[in-house]
């Protein structure tokens, strides 16, 4: 069979093109055509051609089978007829069979991995010529059959929205505002995301919604069903310089304490240099925050601030503004500093987001967006590395104003 991609044309390989493969799908019909046979004969309870003894147990007739049908399969395609039963006595169940469903056209391993190919990359539209050539000329595939398969991962988003946080005591949580090319124009819709690292180490996704932009109104939102879903106030989050977060989590975690992330406070500050002076002063940088102590720090600030007066007092300005909340990573173990002193646990996950979004170029809606990037991001979660010396979170105390005040010590 001839088909085309992007305008050229190709050849789809048939089975008998490889005896190999000829024999596998021959087997697999046999195989599966006999399991379909044997499922009448346990549902009638006689084997073909056997009468029943007694008419108590009679059940019913074979009636033929139904027109054939192309069923899909890991190895191929390949045509079965579904066998049928008639005269079912008033009360018995009816025959179905519980290996090949009605109008089902596909194994069910198929069916699953459809959504995982798309999650890898695989765009819509590539579905039909990259897998046809696998499955052959007869199988049901389309952009459509892809779009209704993918549709389980709304239900699965908002499923995972609504499960509680109420047994997941999370000791750090870090924020940030991601943006995606979705929906129609040039809008770039936002993503307002929420990880969180619990008393064992371990990060979880705790929220991910859709904002307007990064406003206090949108995070307000986040912040607050999260609490509705049991979440308790951290003891530690860290974000950018956004000013919006920063003045919702005072009004839903008024006791938890800040931390401004040094990746993005080290990019607003050599903005603000000329280029031949930016290495020189990224290393100043970096020593400050890898200093040993608060004071130590404040030092080499003091220090950095007084060399760039009157050359680059706007650079000046912005090292020593909000000093206090870049430097609070300070007050819990040193141990922990080099994971809550940037957002770092959300760009490293969204890293691998960007890469399968932008071979799409732009997502249709910023809700399928959501939907998908989701899926990424619960894929990505499971390799993420725990915080390291993680029996230290067990010596965090958590704010007072939940029953669980401290992490219970092992």
């Amino acid at each position: 069979m001839n088909t085309s991609y992007n305008g050229k044309m190709f050849t789809i390989p048939s089975a008998e093109d490889d005896p190999i493969e000829a024999l596998v799908r021959r087997g697999a019909k046999v195989m599966l055509q006999a399991a379909l046979e044997q499922e009448v004969s346990e549902y009638l309870e006689r084997a073909r051609h056997q009468r029943s003894e007694h008419e108590s147990e009679f059940r019913g007739y074979r009636n033929g089978h139904a027109p054939e049908r192309n069923i899909s399969i890991g190895s191929g395609t390949i045509k079965i007829k579904t066998p049928r039963v008639s005269d079912v006595p008033e009360g018995q169940e009816q025959f179905e069979s519980h290996l090949v469903k009605p109008y089902q056209r596909r194994s069910l391993s198929l069916q699953q991995l459809f959504p995982k190919l798309f999650i890898e990359g695989l765009a819509t539209r590539d579905f039909e010529p990259a897998l046809r050539c696998l499955m052959g000329a007869e199988a049901a595939l389309s952009p459509s059959t892809v779009s209704r398969l993918t549709a389980g991962f709304k239900r699965e988003y908002e499923d995972w929205t609504r499960s509680s946080l109420a047994s997941l005591p999370v000791v750090y949580v870090w924020v940030d505002g991601i943006y995606m090319k979705a929906g129609l124009g040039d809008e770039r819709a936002c993503l307002l995301v929420v990880m969180g690292a619990d008393v064992s180490g371990t990060k979880h996704l705790l929220a991910m919604e859709e904002g307007y932009r990064e406003s206090k109104e949108s995070w307000l939102e986040v912040l607050r069903r999260l609490k509705a879903r049991g979440m308790n106030e951290p003891a530690l989050a860290v974000g950018d310089g956004g000013l919006g977060f920063w003045a919702a989590a005072g009004e839903v975690w008024r006791q938890t304490k800040q931390q401004r992330c040094w990746v993005h406070k080290m990019r607003n500050i050599l903005d603000k240099l000329p280029h031949k002076e930016r290495a020189e002063a990224a290393q100043s940088l970096r020593a400050i925050y890898l200093s040993r102590t608060r004071e130590e720090a404040k030092s080499k600030v003091i220090a950095l601030v007084k060399s760039w007066r009157g050359l680059y007092d706007r650079a000046a300005e912005c090292l020593v503004d909000d000093l206090d909340r870049m430097l609070t990573f300070f007050d819990f173990p040193a141990e922990h500093h080099k994971h809550i002193r940037t957002t770092n646990a959300i760009e490293s996950v969204f890293a691998t987001v960007r890469l399968r979004t932008n071979s799409m170029k732009r997502l249709r809606s910023s809700r399928s967006a959501v939907y998908l990037i989701f899926q990424i991001v619960k894929r990505a979660e499971k390799s993420l590395q725990r915080l390291s010396h993680a029996e230290k979170l067990r010596c965090i105390t958590l704010p007072s104003t939940l029953s669980n005040q401290t992490v219970l010590a092992a």
